[in-house]
């Protein structure tokens, strides 16, 4: 039977008897978290933090002993060859409308860059820079609180672990429409290291239970969120600074002249997790603004997304996703009808669509395998897209070589729009590296090598 929270084994639970959710009910999952009150938190966290190892006394020895369990945890995990996997990816298919083939490969893809030698040099590069700034450094917390997303499953796997290398003890908030995966994995871990796990908990509440969360915060943690825009500026109102990793997504940008060999590429990062991520692209910016070309770009695109909804079939939509495809379809059907420039490429039912025209509003958000295509006929007005929406965009995915990638870094007309922006290739910008989270968030850099916030980083 899974469960929706791990605590170290020694502390006591919160909760006399299990209560089965009735919602999970079909899943076979105990819903144990319900039963939570403010008292056992606060006596909870009372004894659950403690100072961190960070670079410390003993750190080498933590940090050994850590890199080894999670790696061991990495491996079982990539090839979901450990006891129950096929229940947890049933239990998570059937929370998460995700189809099983697609949790696994998304499973896969969160631990296929954990390896001992990737996390020992990600140390490494943290003690360089926490040493380069000396002056800067503050103890590291003894108590970090992840607030976890929904949408994503395992979306906190990264800077879980990278808080677990550094000896910090965190408390996991997992989403209640998604509480099961960051418990299993850390049953997991304690299987293969029950020292490493007894800094990591994960417990499970509604975000309108402001009680719990506000106890947490009164213990001052260092604050890790994923959300909404709603959720990141609740949490900014109650602390100064954290880790915010709130509503983002990414963009591809293509020459369709030589793009045809990395179709595939450019269709699989459409389809994982149903578009919804971060990493996700919203819009396939085309560097054309040749019709010929778009029209054959998104044929292209249509029998690649066609063949990769085979690979990794849609799992169950809810009737709200089926209402919103068809609608964002009926309005591009309408602006073709109107005299504007469409391409509208469709799958049979609503699996998949390919859809071209002059202009786009990124604000509103598309998902379940939506492919909007995007010309333009510069640099410049690509740059101009990229800075209106700056402060959504988390990375760009470029969709052919690295040679051509080049080229496009040497133009002339490129400009700082692109200075600070991360740069992914497309089939891999679902598997970033293990420090990609210090590229993108400064906050979260800073917390990582426990310096001042006002320190400025390189």
């Amino acid at each position: 039977m899974l469960r929706d929270f791990f605590i170290p084994a020694a502390f006591a639970g919160p909760m006399a008897q299990p209560c089965q959710h009735e919602s999970y009910a079909q899943s076979g999952v105990m819903y144990e978290s319900s039963r939570l009150s403010v008292e056992w938190l606060k006596a909870f966290l009372e004894n659950f933090r403690q100072p961190a190892f960070g670079f410390g006394k003993g750190s080498k020895a933590w940090q050994a002993r850590a890199v080894k369990a999670w790696c061991q945890v990495a491996r079982e995990w990539q090839t979901m060859k450990f006891p129950g996997a096929k229940t947890v990816l049933a239990a998570l298919a059937a929370v998460t409308g995700l189809s099983p083939k697609m949790l696994r490969e998304a499973l896969a893809n969160h631990f296929l860059v954990f390896n001992e030698e990737i996390l020992k040099k990600w140390l490494a590069s943290v003690k360089r820079e926490r040493d380069k700034h000396a002056e800067d450094k503050v103890k590291y917390p003894s108590l970090a609180f992840i607030v976890t997303a929904g949408n994503i499953p395992g979306v906190a796997i990264h800077p879980l672990i990278h808080l677990s290398l550094l000896g910090i003890p965190v408390l996991i908030k997992n989403a209640s429409s998604e509480p099961l995966l960051l418990p299993v994995i850390l049953e997991t871990l304690a299987r293969h290291d029950p020292e490493v796990a007894a800094r990591i908990a994960a417990l499970t509440w509604p975000r309108e239970n402001i009680d719990l969360t506000q106890t947490v915060i009164q213990h001052n943690p260092a604050l890790i969120a994923f959300g909404d825009d709603n959720t990141i500026e609740k949490f900014a109102q109650q602390k100064k600074s954290f880790a915010d990793f709130g509503d983002r997504f990414s963009l591809t940008l293509v020459n369709p002249v030589s793009a045809k060999t990395k179709m595939r590429h450019i269709a699989y990062d459409l389809c994982m997790f149903e578009q919804m991520g971060c990493l996700s692209p919203q819009a396939v910016i085309l560097l054309t603004d040749d019709w010929k070309k778009v029209d054959r770009f998104c044929a292209q695109l249509a029998e690649a997304m066609a063949k990769m909804n085979a690979r990794l079939p849609i799992g169950k939509r809810s009737a709200a996703q089926h209402a919103s495809i068809q609608q964002w379809r009926g309005a591009l059907a309408a602006r073709g009808a109107a005299g504007e420039k469409i391409i509208l490429l469709t799958s049979a039912g609503t699996d998949w669509t390919v859809a071209a025209a002059k202009n786009f509003d990124l604000n509103e958000r598309v998902a379940c395998r939506f492919a909007r295509v995007w010309p333009v006929a510069s640099i410049k007005e690509l740059a101009a897209i990229v800075h209106r929406y700056k402060n959504k965009v988390q990375i760009l995915i470029w969709g052919n070589s690295a040679h051509e990638l080049q080229k496009f870094f040497d133009s002339p007309e490129l400009d700082e729009t692109f200075d600070h922006l991360f740069f992914s290739f497309a089939g891999l910008a679902q598997t970033p590296s293990c420090g990609w989270l210090d590229e993108v968030n400064p906050a979260w850099r800073r917390l990582t090598r426990g310096l001042r916030l006002k320190t400025t980083l390189q």
